[in-house]
């Protein structure tokens, strides 16, 4: 039931194993059951979803070979744990220690090798399956944990995931039964992963971002991506929309992807939509595709930050509802032309903070009402821009930088500071760690891919420049090649669209305006 600790270990020092049995990453959306629930864009009202969120049973072990045997198991009793919120840090709760540390590794530095000593979450969360989710597909999410876990339902292994600041998404379709269900994960404080991970912050580990199950029908949308393509003149715009459904049934089936773009009083904006039909065949996805012209759109930028409704449906052949998803959009454009950074066609001067994720009491589970003021407290101060240093944020917080109007330069969680003073290879530049780093790219990329508010991809921070860089920068023009990329570390322009430099001295500056240092 509880793999032995030697398994364990094997896929914790394993760093061409970013997960086991994980879903590809997709866009943050949330689907409905119906039109109108969608709109109110009510995640916690949708009967798509049910949150985990709240009292957990939890047992702290010093290490992985310390945890209860056959904890997994839905016989095992639990009556003498104790209970933890989730999401939250254990640390903040009085298991363990909190460690900070700035460039200095808080573990040997040994890559790829984790200390024996690795603190240990046990975590255990009896769920029932509502009755009206029979014959539909059941997904398992978790948005962040902290640094790497094993996940169980019902006693049985589902998957690994490392990768701390990123969603991990697991189809527990055939895992879940009727009435009570299980579920169980251990979570690791150090793993492979950890040596990616050498920010400048609290080390605080566990469960600390939402947790949900969600129901699909056999025929869903898998993914979509959302692009806004402007005219010459930045008048007129074309919504570019790729829709991927899938089929988890056996059968062959078809659908029928509908599209309505709403303004922000809820009224449909004249000829903004679009439907495509689609033929899957049992087991398969297939994309559909469908350029909308829209006249004159309102533009979205930090100073006018409008956001349309985009309403995406599903329907099976005979036209009932299968699905409603929906999303804000803001038409914008973002390019690099005469040596500016351009929104709109207009040249942006960012006046930018640096934002760690992070809450005096609750640590890295920060409640969405810090989030608000945080934003708040950023437009009152007529700062327009913000870098999610140095990994990617909570989903809920590029939702309300959409909202409020602030450009996002979105980074990956990739950074190896205690390396670059060491005669060790750095792992953005072996080979063997280029999986783990395209990993949190790509999944980065494709989660917040649709956002307005996010201009700038950064391939990590305090990381060298190495081979791996380059291998995470293709892949995400892959997946969006509209916008530019930036690394701070990448002075001579090697993988990076857009000069960055920290701390600079005042004649750098100089040499830099003029023109001096760096071209591309």
């Amino acid at each position: 039931m509880n793999p032995d600790p030697a398994s364990l270990l094997g896929d914790l020092e394993n760093p061409q194993l970013p997960h086991r049995n994980r879903l590809p990453a997709r866009a943050s959306f949330v689907p409905f059951a119906d039109e109108q629930s969608a709109l109110a864009f009510d995640a916690a009202k949708s009967a798509c979803v049910l949150s985990l969120d709240g009292r957990w049973k939890f047992h702290y072990a010093a290490s992985p070979a310390e945890t209860p045997e056959d904890f997994p198991s839905p016989d095992f009793a639990d009556s003498g744990w104790d209970e933890l919120e989730v999401p939250s840090n254990w640390q903040m709760h009085g298991y363990g220690r909190p460690h900070y540390t700035n460039i200095t590794y808080p573990i040997p530095l040994d890559p790829p090798r984790v200390p024996s000593d690795n603190p240990t979450g046990c975590y255990r969360r009896a769920f029932a399956v509502p009755p009206e989710w029979a014959g539909r597909r059941v997904l398992l999410r978790f948005e962040g944990v902290d640094s790497a876990f094993h996940l169980w339902v019902n006693g049985r292994a589902v998957g690994f995931s490392q990768g701390s600041r990123m969603p991990a998404e697991f189809d527990v379709t055939s895992f879940v039964r009727p009435g009570e269900n299980l579920l169980a994960a251990t979570v690791y404080q150090w793993s492979a992963g950890s040596y990616l991970e050498d920010q400048d912050m609290w080390r605080i580990s566990g469960i600390f971002r939402g947790c949900c199950l969600i129901s699909t029908p056999p025929v869903h949308v898998a993914d979509f991506r959302v692009r806004t393509e402007l005219d010459a003149q930045y008048r007129d715009a074309t919504l570019r929309l790729r829709v991927t459904a899938g089929n988890a049934g056996e059968q062959a089936a078809d659908c029928r992807i509908e599209c309505r773009l709403l303004d922000d009083a809820g009224r449909p904006v004249a000829g903004a939509q679009a439907s495509r039909g689609i033929s899957l065949p049992g087991g398969q996805s297939a994309d559909a595709e469908m350029d909308i012209p829209v006249s004159d759109p309102r533009k979205w930028s930090a100073e006018a930050p409008f956001l349309y409704t985009l309403l995406l449906t599903l329907r099976d052949a005979p036209g009932r509802l299968l699905q409603a998803i929906p999303w804000r959009v803001g038409f914008r454009s973002v390019e690099i032309r005469g040596g500016n950074l351009r929104v709109n066609g207009v040249p942006v001067m960012f006046k930018g903070v640096n934002r760690h994720e992070h809450h005096p009491d609750t640590g890295r589970a920060v409640p969405l009402e810090a989030m608000v003021r945080d934003v708040v407290l950023m437009k009152q101060h007529n700062i327009n821009a913000v870098r999610t240093s140095h990994y990617p944020d909570d989903p809920r917080f590029y939702d309300l930088c959409d909202r409020y109007g602030i450009y996002v330069l979105d980074e990956a969680d990739v950074e190896t500071h205690g390396f670059l003073h060491r005669p060790l290879t750095n792992p953005t530049d072996d080979p063997r760690w280029e999986t783990a780093c395209v990993d949190r790219m790509v999944r980065m990329v494709d989660r917040d891919k649709n956002h307005p508010c996010v201009i700038l991809w950064s391939l990590g921070n305090e990381a060298g420049i190495g081979r791996n860089h380059g291998a995470m920068a293709a892949a995400a023009r892959r997946i969006d090649p509209t916008r530019p990329i930036h690394y701070e570390n990448d002075y001579q322009g090697i993988v990076a669209d857009v000069f960055s430099i920290m701390y600079p001295r005042l004649d750098q500056l100089i040499d830099i305006g003029e023109g001096r240092t760096f071209r591309r």
